[in-house]
């Protein structure tokens, strides 16, 4: 291949030198080299699709491997609950890091495979292209060779900064990926607090870090890219200089026009060269960052299905033994270094316990005590420091409830069913729904079990989250397992079931039903359960063994007659229900606050009016344009590059064509000026020219004039290509950075809904995939199209001038090539847009597996989650197979008429007779012509592909926007909402969406000043759309809110929101410090923050000890679920704040979004929805009092009856008072 492309530039100075002779015989030499390039075209276009073929499945393969080598490391990877990163650490890969890995680092290694051919021929063609010179040149030529030395000397402390700059934009790109990660992931907890905005502009500020990386590599790259683009025209400058001014050598046609052609053939591989090392080293960088993803700290192999090495019982860690415990065990959340100088914050154990196989065993403790640790050490998703595990997870022989519910993206059947190898069994799919209490709860749903849940389930409530994900586990079959345990009858003890804390998501109704049907059922017989719970005098009857934690450590553990008869159970019990006491069993407020702790299970099913059937489907499709893409998308990335920088591009891009053909001319004439007065070109037309070359001395007499004009012509192309980089770099960092604000900022004010019904997965590929594009390859794309286009027009103009009578023929080569292009058009787009919808899902997919993958790995399904994913990416790569193959389809022909338009041009110019400096440019013209048709069919289509990704940007530049952040005209004053204003809910209707029913139909009710309401109703009632109405997370559709005398809906949302608490129990942390958490505004001081944690009694918790890197509890680095047990300490931390809110918020009104009935017991009323209508708002006393009221129907079959009406009849004010404590609390 590298031999096939220097035969045109040798048969190029062949058919010259024949011309030179004007002989017949030479006339026939030139119509044989004409033949010989010919068959050198064609035969260079059938090696180069050979090589594109093979390469790009080299490319193909690669890219797939490593995708699913991530995902396969992702399914390993141990989880980094409770594994902080210290600054300067090398960070733990999170859902954005590996994002990027996949789509940024994965693709940098797979192209070189694609070009690796360039980066071996490259220096051939360079090395092939000066020894042709010499032999044109003779030693002038090494002058080039010299210049050529210096680029590279000049290019190696250039290419070294780009690795360190590529470095560096890498890790800012990782940051600015996990902000909007952040962002997204938590924005309704964000909405609420109004708090969106300030994410927002920190997304845009993680933007403008990494666009400042992209400035600096953009000027690295500019003095690359000018160095070897200018390369070949220096090159020649210096050779011609030296070859006619010091050799005094004459430069005649056939040499110039056949130098020119090898300095062409010299441009590619020049400039492709820097630009292969330069991509070989931004790869090993990319190959690094995945070589540290994949070094990071996997779950042993007996912890994994996926392993097939046999794990013996030497030295700590797991023994495969017949009973399921701990021997001496002491785990850590990290594994602990020689680099470590700080202890870890928690560690647990020693521990060793024997659970009896088949019976029921409570794990209890304080809050922090390491309840939850003690299941995710049992699945070992901890480091084990020491001492042995004792489990049998082959064989799907583990179930897992975590205390936050982990759902998928499915359906309610899918997600209790959770693909378990064994058949569906209805007979026990019916029972776990009995006994997990999901009747009631399927009869709201329309389309029942086959609802979807959307993602994290957030359709449902934390009480049916947390029974759906106890009815998994409670399905969940164990397959028959070789090793059978002493002493047991059938094969099902096999089966450990690792429940945490499922009873704390409902109400003690409901816990009861659970513990009587489900821990104490027939799905419960002969499985070993190990259930961490609060609940001890509710489960001590039906347990066997119980366990009591204290700071890791085991405080007491037997038998429960072991306990009793050593009085330590009464103890246990005594300092557990202490513990509940202390700590409030309810959370939200002021003036908004939820419970989702389940109520209504216990009520009998009412029948309910019949709606429309639906066929559960939450998520709505990816849509998927069709056609071209629209003129809109071109003007929107125009607009956001700059017109007036598109409009200097065009001008010179022109400029710098009309350069290069000034420049062959010029060559032209000085070749002939030796043999000739006037040059035979100006012969050739009608018109008088006036040519800078008029009335210069003969070059036989003086060359300096001649070299002077050579000169400025170099250098005048020089300027304008190096404006043409500056432009194109300005022009693309401009687009990025506008593109990327105004998409952040469309979907930071969408309506919560949209991220109901949109998965996360698919807006992150807006911001990978799509932003990648507009970043990297959209602007070169748009230039080499723009540059190609021109190319294609000022040869044809050339040729048709010197040689008119091709005309006819072009005409019909023209029509060709326009035949062709509309199907490959058309397919190829279509199939681009296929191949962009189908990584949505993959990565959707993957932002639950990280999640959810100690529950995964609990349940032994990690190979259906890599086979779904391995489905997704051969659906992926299959249709970007396709497209490059559509893509040689097109090419080979474009590459066979751009050898046909060489042969076709210089046979016209033999024929008519043109003097050999016009057959010169006549071919060197063709040549280019040629090219620029290959280049076009390579450009042209992947430039519309490439605007695809913009498409895809505009489709999100149009989500329906909330309402404006700030209404300057109607800014509530500094003091609303005073303690003297009232809330007026009038005729209150709201629905979702336009197609589905009302969930509020015409509510009313008033609140009084400082007084506080408790609103109850069971799971579809609408407690949460009132809740939030009042936010205007929901726009109501009909009535009005009136707080302290100002209608909500007249207020700007930001103002709304930021004067209006909500403490929901659904909590975010953010990663980052102690401190950025608690305000993220940075509004308060450190004494403050201080005094926050004091009074939510989180100190004693967070148990900080002063580092170096820590040195106070507010530098204290926090993930989403590094606090302890996770998610129990921040329930915990609501809980407090509850308890807070009662003691300090007297004067501020108070609605409580509740299930548990005692929460609201001793509140000034009780608002009790069915329905979404009012059916009852009467304090609580009077409404107790009511026989067949709906309230007193719902105590009545409560345990705590007898206490709910002492409480209602003794009430007395409560004394609550500064809501100020609530908003400067991030993560309440």
């Amino acid at each position: 291949m590298c031999h096939l492309g220097f035969v045109p530039p040798y048969a190029l100075q062949e058919i010259l030198a024949a011309l030179a002779s004007d002989t017949p015989q030479g006339r026939s030499t030139a119509y044989f080299w004409t033949l010989v390039t010919f068959i050198a075209h064609l035969s260079f276009a059938q090696v180069d699709l050979f090589q594109a073929w093979h390469t790009r499945r080299c490319y193909e393969r690669t890219r797939g491997q490593l995708f699913c080598t991530l995902h396969y490391k992702a399914l390993r990877r141990r989880d980094i609950t409770g594994n902080v990163q210290r600054e300067g650490e090398t960070e733990n890969a999170d859902l954005g890091k590996i994002i990027n890995l996949m789509q940024g680092d994965s693709y940098a290694v797979a192209q070189r495979f694609w070009e690796f051919s360039g980066l071996f021929t490259s220096p051939v063609r360079i090395v092939i292209a000066l020894t042709f010179l010499y032999q044109i040149l003779g030693w002038s030529a090494l002058s080039g060779v010299v210049v050529v030395l210096v680029a590279f000397f000049l290019n190696y402390p250039l290419a070294r900064y780009d690795i360190h700059i590529t470095r560096s934009a890498w890790k800012a790109k990782d940051k600015r990926m996990n902000i909007v990660n952040e962002l997204l992931q938590n924005i309704r907890f964000l909405k609420f607090y109004g708090w969106e905005y300030t994410w927002s502009r920190k997304a845009q500020d993680a933007r403008a870090t990494e666009l400042k990386w992209r400035v600096k590599g953009n000027i690295v790259d500019t003095a690359i890219n000018f160095i070897w683009v200018w390369m070949p025209s220096a090159t020649a400058l210096i050779s011609f200089l030296c070859y006619t001014l010091v050799a005094g050598e004459r430069l005649t046609v056939s040499k110039a026009f056949t130098s020119i052609a090898l300095f062409s053939q010299l441009q590619t591989p020049m400039v492709a060269l820097p630009g292969q090392v330069s991509a070989m080293l931004q790869a090993y960088v990319s190959m690094q960052r995945i070589e540290a993803f994949l070094k990071e700290d996997e779950v042993p192999d007996w912890a994994s299905t996926l392993s097939s090495k046999v794990v013996n019982g030497n030295g700590h860690g797991y023994n495969h033994k017949s009973e399921v415990g701990f021997s001496e065990a002491i785990f850590e959340w990290k594994e602990a270094t020689d680099k470590d100088v700080a202890p870890s914050r928690f560690q647990l154990g020693p521990l060793d316990i024997k659970f009896p196989p088949g019976k029921l065993t409570i794990v209890s403790g304080a809050t922090g005590s390491g309840k939850s640790a003690l299941l995710v050490a049992l699945l070992g998703e901890m480091h084990c420091i020491s001492g042995e595990v004792f489990i049998d997870k082959a064989n799907h022989q583990i179930a897992y409830c975590a205390q936050n519910p982990w759902l998928e993206h499915a359906t309610i059947r899918d997600n209790i069913v959770f693909g378990s190898p064994a058949p569906f069994d209805e007979a026990r799919y019916q029972a776990v729904l009995d006994a997990c209490a999901l009747r009631q709860d399927l009869a709201i749903f329309d389309a029942g079990d086959m609802t979807e849940i959307g993602e994290k389930g957030i359709t449902l409530s934390g009480g049916q989250r947390a029974r759906i994900a106890l009815a998994r586990a409670m399905y969940s079959q164990a397959k028959a397992s070789e090793i059978n345990y002493p002493n047991l009858l059938t094969c099902e003890h096999d089966q450990c079931i690792l429940l945490d804390d499922p009873l704390a998501a409902v109400d003690m109704h409901t816990a009861q039903h659970l513990v009587s049907n489900c821990l104490a059922g027939d799905l419960a017989r002969d499985r070993t359960i190990i259930l961490v719970t609060h609940h001890i005098t509710l489960c001590l009857p039906v347990a066997s063994y119980l366990v009591e934690l204290e700071k890791g450590k085991i405080a007491h553990q037997g038998t429960i007659p072991e306990l009793e008869a050593k009085g330590l159970l009464r103890k246990v019990v005594e300092t557990e229900d202490e513990s509940s006491r202390q700590v409030l069993p309810t959370s939200p407020t002021s003036p908004i606050q939820e419970t989702y702790n389940e109520v209504d299970s216990d009520e009998e099913t009412k029948p309910r009016p019949r709606r429309e059937p639906s066929n559960g489907k939450l998520i709505e499709a990816e849509a998927r344009a069709e056609g071209r893409v629209t003129l809109r998308s071109y003007m929107t990335y125009l607009r956001a590059a700059g017109i007036f920088s598109w409009i200097l591009t065009l001008a010179v891009t022109i400029l710098i064509r009309a350069i290069n053909i000034f420049n062959q001319v010029f060559l032209a004439q000085w070749g002939e000026a030796y043999e000739k007065e006037y040059p035979a070109l100006t012969a050739l037309t009608q018109f008088k020219f006036h040519y800078p070359w008029e009335g210069l001395p003969s070059p036989n007499d003086n060359v300096r004039p001649w070299l002077m004009i050579y000169l400025y012509i170099s250098i005048a192309g020089a300027i304008c290509v190096l404006s043409y980089i500056v432009i194109g770099y300005y022009a693309s960092l401009q687009a990025s950075r506008r593109l990327f604000i105004a998409l952040i900022q469309r979907l930071t004010r969408a309506p919560a809904r949209f991220f109901d019904v949109t998965p996360i997965g698919r807006i992150l590929n807006r911001f990978t995939t799509d932003i990648n594009t507009i970043d990297n390859a959209l602007q070169a794309s748009a230039r080499t199209c723009l540059g190609g286009v021109l190319n294609f027009i000022a040869s044809f103009g050339v040729i048709l001038f010197v040689v008119p009578t091709f005309a006819p023929f072009a005409l019909f080569i023209a029509w060709l090539y326009i035949r062709l292009a509309p199907p490959y058009i058309q397919a190829s787009r279509d199939l681009r847009r296929l191949e962009s919808v189908s990584l949505s899902p993959a990565f959707a997919g993957f932002d639950e597996l990280l999640r959810g993958i100690i529950h995964i790995r609990a349940f032994g399904m990690e190979s259906r989650y890599q086979d779904s994913f391995y489905a997704k990416v051969d659906k992926f790569q299959s249709f970007d197979h396709v497209y490059w193959l559509v893509n040689g389809w097109l090419r080979w022909r474009y590459d066979c008429l751009g050898s046909v338009i060489v042969f076709a041009a210089t046979m016209f110019a033999l024929w008519q007779g043109v003097t050999n400096g016009s057959a010169a440019i006549v071919i060197v013209q063709a040549g280019i012509f040629a090219d620029a048709s290959r280049q076009l069919v390579k450009v042209a289509a992947q430039l519309e592909l490439d605007f695809n990704s913009v498409e895809r940007v505009v489709e999100y530049l149009d989500v329906v926007q909330e309402a404006p952040a700030i209404v300057e005209k109607n800014r509530p004053p500094a003091y609303w909402p005073s303690s003297s204003g009232e809330l007026v809910v009038e005729d209150l209707v709201v629905q979702y969406a336009p197609n589905l029913p009302a969930v509020l139909h015409n509510v009313s009710f008033v609140v009084k000043p400082s007084e506080k309401i408790g609103v109850v109703g069971r799971t579809g009632s609408g407690k949460s759309t009132l809740a939030m109405s009042l936010l205007r997370i929901v726009e109501p559709t009909g009535g009005k809110i009136i707080l302290d005398g100002i209608d909500i809906s007249t207020l700007g949302l930001e103002d709304l929101r930021t004067r209006v608490t909500i403490v929901s129990q659904d909590v975010s942390l953010f990663a980052g410090t102690i401190r950025s958490n608690l305000d993220p505004l940075g509004k308060c001081t450190d004494e403050e923050c201080v005094q926050v944690l004091e009074r939510c009694h989180l100190l004693p918790l967070l148990g900080h000890k002063p580092t170096k890197d820590e040195p106070t509890v507010l530098d204290m680095r926090i993930t989403q679920s590094s606090l302890s047990a996770g998610e129990k300490q921040l329930l915990a931390l609501a809980r407090a704040i509850q308890q807070t809110i009662r003691e300090e918020l007297a004067n501020a009104i108070v609605i409580t979004i509740a299930h548990r009935l005692k929460t609201v017991m001793d509140y000034d009323r009780v608002l009790v929805l069915d329905e979404g209508r009012i059916v009852e708002f009467d304090t609580p006393h009077v409404l107790l009092s009511r026989s067949n009221g709906a309230f007193r129907r719902m105590c009545r079959k409560s345990v705590d009856w007898p206490l709910f009406m002492k409480i209602a009849a003794a009430r007395s004010d409560l004394p609550l008072g500064i809501n100020d404590v609530i908003r400067s609390l991030g993560f309440n």
